[in-house]
């Protein structure tokens, strides 16, 4: 790769070779590859929280549908607009692209989950996204609707939101027990 490439106009070869020649966690994002620093237990207790809930109510209801975490490499590909990141938790509904996708906060990855992160999955039609807050035990829900996500509003902890791609209410308090 040509040492005097500038960060922000990576190609996916340039990613694939990063990928391949480190042990740690990258993802591209419109030219621009992120380092991913390792998560806390908070963090990834909340992950597993969430990835339970949606697979046991898609056991329950006898769905299609079932959630992956991270570390998942999700391409989102459209011509020459090529990205690969790693939500932490997918919710899959016979599509090739999750139907729901939920960050869970972190010091080192707010600013890209609320901002680059979310206009990513805007521009590939990502359902719903859900933003999990560990700290304040929220979760902001957005929708698409017509092309564009619409904030629909933060859920606290004694409060249940629904999933509409399980069409489901989940618990928020469920979502964080034991954080």
């Amino acid at each position: 790769m040509d040492e005097a490439r500038k960060l922000e106009n990576y190609t996916y070869e340039d990613y694939l070779d990063i990928d391949n020649s480190t042990s740690e966690r990258v993802e591209l994002i419109d030219g621009k590859i992120y380092m991913m620093a390792g998560a806390s237990a908070k963090h990834q207790d909340t992950v597993l929280n969430i990835a339970l809930i949606l697979k046991n109510i898609a056991k329950e209801k006898e769905s299609s549908c079932f959630a992956r975490v991270a570390p998942y490499d999700l391409k989102l590909f459209r011509g020459s607009d090529k990205n690969v990141v790693q939500p932490d938790v997918m919710l899959f509904c016979n599509d090739e692209l999750p139907c729901a996708i939920f960050e869970v906060l972190s010091d080192s990855t707010a600013y890209k989950d609320k901002g680059v992160k979310k206009k990513l999955y805007e521009r590939f039609g990502i359902r719903e996204y859900f933003i999990v807050d560990t700290t304040l035990k929220i979760v902001d829900k957005y929708e698409l609707n017509r092309g564009k996500y619409y904030y629909v509003k933060g859920f606290y902890i004694e409060e249940s939101m629904k999933v509409n791609c399980l069409d489901e209410e989940i618990s928020i308090k469920e979502v964080f027990e034991n954080i």
